[in-house]
């Protein structure tokens, strides 16, 4: 007996078959991109095609990325506890319109944009990102942040709107561990390292 077809004249099967693929199934061919390495763990609701996921990144469970209109950028070697939430875009309010009226056509330019997480970043449980937002190469985002203005690189935020807390390490450990892992080309400079410090006042 063909099993897709049992599937496919059975309603009941179908709706089961219809919400695991939703929820439980990463199927590659859906996203922007994906890459082999990558470990999501269900469920977690996306709206696959503006999502572009990197080498040897994890997502924990129940997380909810919303990109209709903007992507979703996850860059290598980052880590994503469970409960994650993206929104890359707004709500818009327009004269003479109920909220709840207006579609995304209607909406005008700039209420949607790209979220970027850069390489070698640890998200906490229950963070939300919101449109527009960066996540700088080496940060940590605190438990239950709401993040809705760029991270710098190796700094600590948390709280709700997120704030820097603190960098991770002093200018020399980033350097060296900068050193470590990345190629010349790629590396922050002493100079770019102190101005990002120095420009967060820490």
């Amino acid at each position: 007996m063909n099993i897709r077809k049992t599937i496919t004249n059975n309603r009941f099967l179908r709706g089961i078959w219809k919400l695991w693929g939703s929820y439980f199934s990463a199927r590659r061919s859906k996203f922007g991109y994906i890459a082999h390495s990558v470990r999501i763990t269900p469920p977690y609701t996306m709206h696959k095609k503006n999502i572009y996921i990197y080498d040897n990144v994890g997502i924990g469970p129940n997380s909810f990325i919303s990109t209709p209109n903007a992507k979703v950028i996850i860059k290598e070697n980052t880590t994503i506890a469970e409960g994650l939430t993206i929104h890359t875009g707004n709500h818009a309010r327009v004269v003479g319109r109920f909220v709840s009226d207006i579609t995304d056509k209607d909406k005008p330019k700039g209420y949607d944009s790209d979220v970027v997480i850069e390489s070698d970043v640890w998200i906490g449980s229950n963070v939300t990102l919101l449109a527009g937002v960066t996540v700088g190469r080496g940060a940590t985002v605190g438990a239950g942040a709401v993040v809705n203005k760029d991270v710098p690189p190796y700094s600590i935020v948390g709280g709700v709107p997120a704030k820097v807390l603190k960098f991770y390490w002093d200018v020399d450990s980033i350097i060296k561990h900068e050193e470590l892992l990345y190629n010349p080309s790629q590396r922050f400079s002493r100079e770019e390292i102190e101005m990002i410090i120095r420009n967060n006042n820490i």
